[in-house]
């Protein structure tokens, strides 16, 4: 009888140790949420520096750079209807962004991104998100103190959307697209600019970077994060502001495409010569919105093409100013002869600009002289600018522009 107790006894032990066992392989995971301001943020689904893997495409997906002008407004829209929107362009801005979006089929909005809150970004979304039911809407972890920032927190806490935070490894939730933030990657920046939520989209094998307006700061922390950011087409980050697109930055993305999103004669000379010159350089066909209105983007998940024509990467460039020597050297690297009727050199510090006579071409391959000062010579393959001393011995940037007005080179 009590070796029977005690063989019951030793069953029930070993029952109960691996019931015990059982659940202890069971996990739970608490998601913790914060809050900046008014409403509550959710720290959205986090994932390891490697991207998600990209779903098979079907359809087309486009993507719409509209014109706002000296802002930004992207619209990404799959074949099924479903519908993004990164920034809202300013103020003023807003009811055109909804009649853009209403003219594009657009019901509602399964996610609003706003980039980082400066008024050229989140000034429209305010009305944006009154206008249309909004399921989720992604923000960095700042804030400023301006009526345009309140009126776009009013406007999401009165939505219902879902607030998520934009950070570096917080996945896109949305069914049918497949995207990752990776920036921002820190805090406490000085510069509101480098708080930009940085999207990852990919659509099948094409991908797409909108960068927001972060700078190189936020372009050197996206590099040694070991985040993936190679794209096809790049939104340009700050309107092809100098701060944006560092060298580094722009061969590592190394895209095909760059739409830069900028406003006509703005105040800030933006897109910069030496931005153009850097994506030129690197053979990078350009659409700007100053230039093209807005630029629709179309992937069918193999290639991408555009609504507009774009700028080619020019393939002449200044190769050396020789200063002293009053000699400036262009070279064609292309394929095929450039006619430089309408193009025009600028020395930058002294504002000179001469422009090249008609008719005048470089062969492919070939090198063009273009000379100033007293000792200067017109002869083959060297134009004479003027007689009189041009360049600034202590420096002086040369900018080379073609018939368009585009800057190709920069030296």
């Amino acid at each position: 009888m009590i070796m029977r107790k005690s063989r019951l006894f030793y069953v029930l032990v070993i029952c109960i140790t691996l019931l015990v066992t059982g659940c202890g392989n069971t996990s739970t995971t608490t998601a913790t949420s914060t809050s900046s301001s008014q409403t509550s943020v959710d720290q959205g689904e986090e994932l390891n520096n490697n991207q998600p893997t990209p779903m098979n495409a079907h359809g087309n997906l486009q993507v719409h750079f509209i014109d706002v002008g000296q802002a930004d407004s992207i619209l990404i829209k799959a074949s099924d209807g479903t519908a993004v929107l990164i920034d809202g362009g300013n103020n003023p801005d807003g009811p055109n962004v909804v009649n853009y979006l209403k003219s594009q089929q657009v019901k509602e909005l399964a996610a609003v991104i706003a980039t980082h809150p400066h008024e050229d970004h989140i000034g429209g979304l305010d009305t944006v998100i009154n206008s249309f039911p909004v399921k989720a809407v992604y923000m960095p972890d700042a804030s400023t103190t301006t009526k345009t920032f309140e009126d776009f927190i009013s406007a999401v806490a009165a939505s219902g959307a879902k607030r998520i935070q934009a950070k570096v490894g917080v996945k896109l939730d949305v069914p049918g697209l497949t995207g990752q933030f990776i920036a921002p990657n820190g805090s406490g920046y000085e510069d509101l600019n480098n708080y930009s939520a940085v999207l990852r989209l990919t659509y099948g094998k094409v991908s797409f970077l909108f960068t927001g307006d972060a700078e190189e700061v936020s372009e050197t922390e996206m590099l040694g994060s070991g985040q993936i950011v190679k794209a096809d087409v790049l939104k340009v980050g700050h309107h092809g502001s100098s701060s944006s697109t560092s060298s580094a930055f722009l061969k590592a993305v190394s895209p095909k495409y760059a739409v830069i999103s900028v406003g006509a004669d703005n105040d800030y000379g933006h897109p910069t010569a030496s931005t153009l010159s850097k994506l030129s350089g690197a053979g990078v066909k350009v659409f700007r919105t100053d230039l093209d209105g807005t630029i629709v983007a179309t992937c069918d998940g193999e290639s991408v093409t555009f609504n507009k024509k774009g700028s080619a990467p020019a393939s002449v460039s200044i190769t050396s100013i020789d200063l002293a020597g009053e000699i400036v050297t262009l070279v064609n690297d292309g394929s095929s002869a450039v006619d430089l009727t309408g193009w025009k050199l600028v020395s930058e510090k002294g504002n000179q600009t001469y422009s090249f006579p008609s008719g005048i071409t470089i062969p492919a391959g070939g090198t063009l002289k273009v000379l100033s000062g007293s000792k200067a010579e017109s002869s083959t393959g060297a134009l004479l600018w003027t007689k009189s001393d041009v360049w600034n011995n202590d420096g002086d940037p040369g900018s080379l522009y073609n018939a368009q007005g585009q800057v190709v080179s920069v030296k």
